[in-house]
């Protein structure tokens, strides 16, 4: 090495040092004492700390003048599409790493950041996972795009190629926790709750933090572990950091005794005081008055403005709103949007995104508004935003949909029916009741799959069915279908949701409880097989059996849809009365079990070949006409309360 190699390999030290502890303008009163000004080396290092100084156009000047001089001094066009990314000119920023690539086909790095162009900025995620692989064959032990390619297949939605490339990052990287808790998430959500229980153990052993014990806590909960699941939930609440994973902890135990227990839900009420005291509103509570407008103000408060059950439950509100009456106001609270998202915004008239403000920040934001009515869609489940009802952030608030009360002094009604909430009921609430005409309304059968003969006949045999979350088969819903399957000879029982019950610990379960009563496994389907449209399974089944006490509200209607009936039983709660509120405002009330012992009576007067090929004929007309389909009389209903609601 001569001495001018010597005084270059020094300096690189020097500036390396400064830059360590991020100290550029000392970097920078070093670079000036480099004799040779045009030297490249020179030139970058000179671009690179006005970048880091954020003089970006003196940086990128200085960076335009050595690509010209030194063309293949390629670490000068990285930079540049480093400055053009940070400058938002993503498509300059594309188009100097293309160049980059066209000079030398063999630069991971530059593929790499192509790639997170195309993915992050340009939504061309497919080419961005193309350009991850390939910078991969060129680097095969980098970490960074490793991570990178199980990240965009998750997002693709491709699970089973994530859950391989999360593996093999697991087999060359074996102690990198946010991989073990990711490969866990992406089992959690393709039903491998066995593996992902092994993976999430191996990562407590690593770091036993609180996110990765709720992981736990979920991995139990969907394999009905409801005891373990709230030992763990309680657990993370004792770590007493008052913090969202604590958060994320009371839901899920407040949604596993709701799971699991046909009860008065007043014994929920000890948690749901503690869990507003730890992480509620500390402030006093101020009242709002209505502030007189031309029109009537809605807010609407979810998570689930998306592909979800409750989108299908409220559209029509948007569909067949009375324009010279109201506005409706969206504040959403999820992170990942598609077109149903799309549709939510072009169809109201205000949307802003709470995901990032806390709930006082939110509530100050609806405040501003000056929101009439604000409607709380959900309650408590998934990513809703339960704390923020327990602010006055607008005159009178509505609780819509929930799973349970609020139990809040700041939520002044609960939108419901007579089903629901009979007028007789007992459990314990904090709201007032509102009982519109149908609580629950959907889109009228139209362009659905042929409904096929009734497989009675064939078969010489019932088929059941229930293609409910297996959450919702609690020990006595199973206590309910032995006795129908002990009842009819040679009936069998078909299970089926996404991707869950191919889980062997799930089927285990339910093996296990028939098996103990005589019933052999071979009676037992879980439908795991492909078909364009889930609604067809439905071809297989005589009779719906609803789950219990979480009762199903989409899946019996699904299952009307197709013509099979529902036999459903309520129990001491409102959410245990869902499929009945279904059933009744499609005038199929005959199929609603109030009393136990009358559940295999009320299956023995349905169970004949003329019986089921009747419904199977007649459902369809009957739900079109019914007020469960009646999208334009749900929203007149729904808008004269809120009228009334505004005049009280």
């Amino acid at each position: 090495m001569n001495s001018y190699e010597n005084d270059i390999e020094e300096f690189n030290k020097k500036i390396g040092k400064y830059f360590e502890k991020k100290e550029y303008k000392k970097a920078l009163e070093e670079i000036q004492g480099f004799s040779d000004k045009q030297n490249p080396i020179y030139l970058y290092y000179l671009s690179l700390i006005k970048d880091k100084l954020n003089q970006k156009k003196e940086s990128l000047e200085i960076l335009n003048k050595l690509t010209k001089e030194h063309p293949n001094f390629l670490e000068a066009p990285h930079l540049i599409a480093n400055i053009y990314e940070d400058l938002k000119r993503y498509e300059e920023s594309k188009n100097v790493l293309e160049n980059i690539i066209k000079i030398n086909s063999n630069d991971s790095k530059a593929k790499y950041n192509l790639a997170r162009i195309y993915q992050y900025y340009l939504a061309k995620k497919e080419k961005a996972l193309e350009l991850y692989k390939d910078a991969l064959d060129l680097d095969k032990e980098n970490y960074q795009i490793w991570n990178a390619i199980s990240n965009v297949q998750i997002e693709l939605c491709k699970y089973n190629d994530a859950i391989y490339t999360l593996e093999q990052i697991i087999k060359k990287f074996p102690d990198k926790f946010l991989n073990l808790k990711q490969l866990a998430e992406v089992q959690l959500l393709v039903g491998m709750f066995d593996a992902a229980e092994d993976i999430i153990l191996k990562a407590i052993k690593l770091n036993n933090n609180q996110s990765i014990l709720n992981l736990l806590a979920l991995c139990y909960l969907n394999q009905s572990r409801y005891d373990e699941s709230d030992d763990i939930s309680n657990k993370v609440i004792g770590y007493k950091l008052y913090n969202d994973e604590e958060r994320v902890a009371y839901k899920r135990l407040l949604i596993s005794k709701v799971y699991q227990q046909d009860c008065d839900h007043k014994e929920l009420i000890p948690i749901f005081e503690k869990y507003n005291k730890d992480l509620g509103r500390k402030e006093k509570i101020k009242e709002i008055e209505f502030k007189k407008k031309k029109k009537i103000r809605i807010g609407f408060v979810s998570s689930e403005f998306r592909k979800h059950a409750m989108s299908n439950l409220i559209q029509a509100l948007f569909d067949f709103k009375d324009k010279s009456f109201f506005e409706y106001y969206c504040y959403s609270s999820y992170k990942d949007e598609d077109e149903i998202t799309e549709w939510y915004k072009k169809n109201c008239d205000s949307w802003k995104d709470i995901l990032t403000l806390n709930d006082k920040e939110a509530s100050s934001l609806i405040k501003a508004d000056n929101i009439d009515v604000l409607i709380f869609l959900g309650g408590i489940d998934g990513e809703n935003r339960y704390l923020l009802s327990g602010y006055r952030s607008a005159p009178k608030q509505v609780s819509f949909h929930p799973i349970t009360s609020s139990y809040n002094e700041t939520v002044d009604y609960w939108i419901s029916d007579k089903e629901l909430h009979p007028i007789n009921f007992k459990e314990k609430v904090s709201e007032k009741i509102i009982r519109i005409k149908s609580h629950f309304n959907f889109s009228k059968p139209e362009n659905l799959p042929e409904i096929n003969e009734a497989p009675m006949k064939k078969n010489k045999y019932i088929s059941f069915s229930s293609f409910s979350n297996p959450r919702k088969i609690s020990k006595k819903c199973l206590e309910l279908w032995t006795q129908a399957l002990k009842s009819f000879e040679n009936s069998k029982l078909y299970l089926r949701y996404y991707e869950e019950f191919n889980n062997k610990s799930v089927q285990n379960k339910i093996y296990n409880v028939f098996e103990k009563n005589n019933i052999s496994k071979d009676r037992i389907f879980f439908l795991d097989e492909e078909t364009d449209l889930y609604l067809k399974y439905y071809n297989k089944i005589d009779i719906g059996l609803d789950t219990f006490p979480y009762s199903g509200s989409t899946t019996t209607y699904a299952a009307l849809t197709m013509g099979v009936p529902v036999i459903t039983l309520t129990g001491s709660n409102y959410i245990s009365r869902f499929a009945a509120s279904v059933l009744s405002s499609a005038g199929l009330s005959e199929w609603i079990v109030r009393k136990e012992n009358e559940y295999i009576k009320t299956l023995k007067k349905l169970v004949n070949f003329k019986t089921i090929s009747n419904v199977r004929t007649t459902l369809r007309k009957q739900l079109i006409k019914s007020d469960l389909c009646d999208s334009k009389g749900f929203v007149r209903n729904f808008e004269n309360f809120m009228k009334k609601i505004v005049g009280n």
